[in-house]
């Protein structure tokens, strides 16, 4: 299939109406995985428009017979008001099929009409599974491929009903997962839907197979790399990707690797709440609270500002928020004054 010269000036509807483009998408092989890969990371502002274009076109249920001629335009011409509306382009339906100058392309628009809420699929996604938890509860996922998802409370993830085999198994996380990956390379050389891709605000994080925990809250990202190994890449910086060793734990925010440290104990506890535990390394109040802030939705107000740095040694239980506040009361001789969506702490 003939490659196209300019992919760089193409729109939402150009990367459908390309042929070569949708052999990609629709029958992947060595040679057009290893372009469109390339081309990707020359020009990663096409990026929403190629996962987009992808989206749409893994969701259409294609026929190849010749349909009625006014129906091929009053379908096309519909299908193209959706899209320039989305580039909030002006938009003049009647110059439509120049770009579908064949029945192959014509059949991969048709149903754009039909489905063509899938062009907002990141609002009112069809082919994708949004989960999401409440505060305080807890939530085991298995994904298409057999890997394994604990969700923390009040996280979500989005991934895909069906995993296409030719493209990679990926997911899109905000708050706080444990991830057992199922391996799936069995002849040492990583094939493109053998890659297992987690996508954070400020990380991309590809794996194998392997056990981690990332922690995204607050506009820092926390990966912790129990077995295995993973190579972590940066969405907001050109840094260098970092790649982790079991034990590795990396915390960053949208520009800098704030610290980088490798102890496989703390990495280990760092999933500790999977057990409905909470085990830090010698941690403050403040930065107990922080925690809990984000798992109960509650704000805690410290009465007494030297309340901020008392630290508190051994696990928490976080079966409840209810459970939590005894031990912390108890170990450390201080009081909790419920308010609502606050909590008060002071001294007894």
């Amino acid at each position: 299939m003939k490659k196209a010269g300019n992919y760089r000036q193409y729109v939402l509807k150009d990367f459908l109406c390309d042929e070569y483009f949708q052999d990609w998408i629709l029958k992947p092989n060595k040679e057009n995985n290893a372009f469109w890969e390339e081309w990707l990371r020359a020009n990663p502002g096409k990026k929403k428009e190629v996962e987009l274009a992808k989206s749409i076109l893994l969701n259409i249920d294609f026929k190849y017979s010749k349909p009625d001629q006014l129906k091929i335009q009053t379908s096309l011409d519909q299908a193209l008001i959706t899209i320039e509306a989305l580039e909030q382009k002006p938009v003049n339906p009647g110059r439509f099929l120049k770009f579908a100058r064949s029945w192959k392309v014509a059949a991969v628009l048709i149903p754009l009409a039909v489905i063509s809420s899938l062009i907002f699929w990141r609002i009112t996604p069809r082919g994708f599974y949004d989960i999401k938890t409440g505060y305080g509860k807890i939530s085991r996922l298995t994904l298409p491929d057999s890997s394994i998802v604990i969700l923390n409370a009040n996280s979500s993830v989005r991934y895909g009903k069906k995993w296409h085999k030719g493209s990679p198994r990926e997911l899109w996380l905000n708050g706080e997962a444990f991830f057992e990956v199922k391996h799936l390379d069995s002849d040492h050389k990583i094939e493109n839907f053998e890659r297992f891709i987690v996508h954070t605000e400020n990380t991309i994080v590809e794996v194998l197979g392997t056990s981690f925990d990332i922690r995204e809250r607050r506009g820092k990202t926390e990966i912790s790399l129990q077995k295995g190994s993973i190579k972590v890449r940066f969405t907001k910086t050109e840094r260098q990707p970092v790649f982790m060793k079991p034990g590795d734990m990396l915390l960053v925010d949208s520009v800098n690797v704030i610290h980088r440290s490798s102890n496989i104990e703390n990495a280990l506890n760092a999933s500790s709440w999977k057990e409905k535990e909470l085990i830090l390394s010698n941690p403050t109040l403040s930065e107990i609270f922080r925690y809990l802030e984000d798992a109960y939705g509650k704000s805690f107000i410290l009465e007494d500002p030297r309340l901020a740095n008392k630290r508190l040694n051994g696990p928490i239980l976080i079966e409840s928020l209810d459970d939590a506040l005894f031990v912390m009361s108890t170990a450390l001789n201080i009081s909790f004054t419920n308010e609502g969506d606050s909590i008060r702490v002071n001294f007894k």
